[in-house]
Order: structure tokens, then sequence, then C-alpha cells
């Protein structure tokens, strides 16, 4: 009897555990300590000074996240370094209102609402100091927030009249690097005048010839070797800070006839609304890729910070003292330019460069907000 009742139990107990194979079982903090394998969030780095780098003796140490951050936020206004500048004035190294960061999709329409958002993969923080073996002479001289590949767009400002320029809000000043790529650039009204205007905003003194226009896609780094850098603090108080393109290309059609087209663009940075940042996707043709080492950074003295991707100085731009933002690739994309632009006809003619700035290219941010709202 004690054998039969044994062998019941048995075959009880086997069925039971049989049936809860798969169960998951919570753990306290013994059996925790039982359970082995690998698993990292976070990665420390540190960067031993560079010969030639810094002065030959700034360190970094960097703590990043394995992680991918989606952002979709609205940001009233955006204003760093605006007190404390040894230059003595009230300029601020960046100054932008009404930004808005979203995903690559969505229009101005109403309502319209971006599908994707704002795409940081494995962000990171880092210190620079200086020193950094020696304990007595260590010194703390830049911090930087970024992200090893960066994907999303970034509109900003107000642009209600997009055929008028007295309505624009949006970047007063900004100090940072940005590979700037200007396609799908559109000019409706151009007046090719004889002889040549007094000024861009015209009238044509004798002869106007009607002319639209079409700009070859446009690579800033590609032409220079370097990316359009700019520096908030150098520019004076008051004045409007300039995105100066040179060498751009294209083509005019006046009465039917095509001319070449060299033109100069010095473009008030309040005048720019839509900015995507993105690397260019040879299969869709787009730039939806993501960018590497997109950064803010802010430092006692001019920095050269490493680039994540490379793990090498090389090739990397010098952040200057203050707040500086470094933005790989940026597209402006889409200008449509319908406001009249009196051009010399002459030199549209020949071929000689046509010096084009202040213009309204025709960008309106992108509606983030629900109902009538424009930001929010």
């Amino acid at each position: 009897m004690l054998i039969t009742k044994m062998t019941k139990q048995l075959l009880l107990l086997s069925t039971v555990v049989a049936s809860q194979a798969w169960a998951l079982e919570s753990l306290d903090d013994q059996g925790l300590s039982e359970v082995s394998g690998q698993a990292s969030l976070f990665n420390a780095d540190y960067i031993a000074p560079s010969v030639g780098v810094n002065g030959g003796n700034v360190g970094f140490y960097r703590l990043g996240v394995d992680a991918e951050i989606n952002m979709n936020a609205n940001i009233n206004a955006l204003r760093l370094g605006c007190t404390g500048a040894a230059d003595g004035s009230s300029n601020c190294d960046i100054d932008i209102t009404h930004l808005r960061i979203t995903g690559l999709g969505g229009t101005s329409a109403s309502d319209s609402g971006p599908p994707t958002d704002f795409k940081l993969t494995r962000p990171f923080f880092e210190f620079a100091v200086r020193n950094p073996a020696i304990a007595s002479q260590r010194e703390i001289v830049g911090i930087r927030f970024g992200a090893q590949s960066a994907l999303g767009r970034m509109t900003i400002g107000e642009n209600n009249n997009t055929s008028s320029i007295a309505d624009d809000t949006g970047i007063t000043r900004f100090s940072g690097d940005m590979n700037a790529i200007i396609t799908g650039a559109t000019i409706d009204n151009v007046h090719a005048c004889l002889p040549a205007p007094g000024s861009q905003s015209g009238p044509c003194p004798f002869i106007d010839i009607p002319a639209s226009a079409a700009l070859d896609p446009y690579d800033y780094a590609a032409l220079h070797g370097q990316p359009l850098i700019l520096n908030g603090k150098s520019v004076g108080y008051g004045t409007d800070q300039n995105m100066v393109f040179d060498g751009l290309t294209g083509s005019a059609t006046a009465l039917g006839i095509p001319l070449p087209l060299n033109s100069t663009l010095t473009e008030p940075m309040r005048f720019i609304h839509d900015l995507g940042v993105g690397a260019y996707n040879s299969g869709t043709g787009d730039y939806d890729l993501p960018v590497q080492d997109f950064y803010m950074s802010l430092q006692k003295e001019a920095l050269t910070w490493q680039k994540v991707s490379t793990g090498s100085f090389t090739g990397a731009v010098a952040a200057q003292k203050g707040w500086w933002m470094s933005i790989p690739t940026v597209v402006v994309k889409d200008l449509h330019i319908t406001q009249d632009i009196y051009v010399d006809g002459g030199g549209a003619i020949t071929g000689s460069t046509i010096f084009l700035g202040a213009t309204d290219l025709g960008q309106v941010p992108a509606d983030n907000c629900y109902g009538s709202l424009k930001f929010c």
C-alpha cells in the first residue's frame, strides 16, 4: 500500500511539473544571483589626449547608451549662450524661435502631423578634461551631448506669406557647422533687366525680360572641402546672420531661350524654415538615411571633438567657444521662390555670376499641432 501511494504521488508531481515546464517564474534576489548571462545598456569610453589635437593635453570621458530615442517636440524658444560672453555683446550663440523637432514626414496642412519621430540612435554625453592624468591639474573644458546617428527634420519659425520676407521669423543666431545640401530649387519670377537694375527688388530701368530658373543640386562641402561654418557671436547685434551659398549653378529660360545660370545666394537664416537631417539614399533618391555624429556642445575655448562614427579627429570641425551645434547634413529641399527678382540680364546672357539674397524660399514649417494653432 505504501509503495502504491508513493507511486501515485510521484505520478501526480510529474504531471504538475510537465504542465508548468514553460511557465514564467518570478525570482528573488538569491534566484537572480544564480542566473548567469551578459547584457549592457551603458558603455563607457576614455579617449586619451592626442598629439596635435587640442594642445595634446585634453582627454575625453564618454558615457553612451545602447538605445534609441524618438522625439516629437515643439520648443518655443531655444536660446543658448546669451549672457557672459567675453566679447561683451548681448548676442546669443544659438537663438531659434518656434523650433519643431519631428520625423521626415508631415506637411504644413492643418493637423497633418508628422507620421514619424526624430530618431537619435546610441545617444551619449561626454566631458573634455584637460590634463586628465594629473589629479591636481584636471580641468573640465567642455561637455557635449550627441548621438552616433540621427534622422529627422527641424522646421523653424513662421512664414504665413511665402511671397514676402516681411513676416518671416525663425533663426536669429546659429553657431555650428553643417554640410548644406540644396535640392529641387525653382525660381518663377525672374526679371532679366537691360541695363542692370539698381537692386534685386527692381524694377527694370528699361527692358524687362521675364524668365524662370531651376537650380542644380548643390553640396556645400563637396564644393568647398568643408562644411558650412557659422558663428553667431561674430555677427554684429541687430543684424541678420547669413548663410552664403556660392557656386550655385542652373539654367534659366527667357523668351524660350535657355541661359546658363551662375549665382550666389546670400540668405538671412530667419528666411530658412525647413531643415532635413538625413543622408542620401541611392535606393530611394532621397535623404532618408541616418547621418553620423550629430551633437551639441558647450566649451570654454575652441575644441575639437572626436567623430564617434570613425573614432578619429580627422575631418572634425573645431567647435568654437560657447554653445555649438554640429549637424553633419542639412537638406534644404523643394525651394519654390515666387517673389519678383530683378537681375542683370547682360550677366545672365554671358553666364556671369548673379547675386541673389533676402529671398522668401517658399518654405512653410510643418503643422505639429491639433486644431487651428500654428504652434503649440
